[in-house]
């Protein structure tokens, strides 16, 4: 198999297999410099109080931490802020996340890093909602959403996307490479001929 013959079957298969990151990376990059734009097509989901399930009571900070350690398991520090709102007791969680008590009625609010759901007291989901910036974000950086595999399969697709490139610019190259040389060839054997058709002797000298 022929150099150039090689190269256009790789350059094709990888134009199949890194398509998908390659429209992801256009429009994370669109995200990146159009933020609103990008997520106004997305859907928004409502956590806010509008959300709450009826019953519940008011909590103090021992007790919302009670209630949301029931739910979650141990929980770090906890702060006092507003929150959709709402007077909130937020606690740090092993994640990095936070878990937030509504101190009026004991709603919870669990935030990740890449999701935020609200939990009736009782512990059941009501809604929930997407944060799609740092999704978007983790997609561009990553090539998929989450951390815990690095960044291997982003390192993947931007040596794919070099050799995709550098292939095709080979394949766009080559051909008028070689045609500009047999162009010169002919040239060169026309000017050869013309040349030895003028120092030929003429009939009857």
């Amino acid at each position: 198999m022929s150099l150039e013959r090689l190269l256009r079957t790789v350059h094709s298969w990888l134009g199949v297999l890194i398509l998908p990151w390659v429209i992801m990376a256009g429009l994370t990059g669109l995200y990146m410099n159009h933020e609103s734009l990008v997520l106004s097509v997305f859907p928004d989901g409502d956590v806010s109080a509008s959300q709450f399930g009826p019953g519940g009571t008011t909590k103090t900070e021992t007790s919302a931490r009670v209630l949301a350690e029931g739910m979650f398991g141990a929980l770090g520090s906890a702060r006092f802020k507003d929150y959709e709102g709402r007077r909130v007791v937020a606690f740090k969680d092993a994640t990095g996340g936070s878990v937030m008590v509504d101190l009026a009625t004991g709603h919870v609010w669990a935030d990740d890093r890449y999701f935020v759901t609200l939990y009736a007291p009782t512990g059941e989901v009501l809604a929930s909602d997407r944060h799609w910036g740092r999704t978007l974000l983790s997609l561009h950086r990553r090539g998929w959403v989450g951390t815990r595999l690095g960044i291997w399969l982003a390192d993947i697709t931007a040596s794919a996307l070099m050799v995709f490139g550098a292939s095709g610019l080979f394949l766009f190259a080559a051909p008028r490479l070689r045609r500009w040389k047999n162009r010169r060839a002919r040239l060169a054997y026309q000017r050869q001929a013309e040349a030895l058709s003028k120092g030929a002797p003429r009939p009857g000298q």
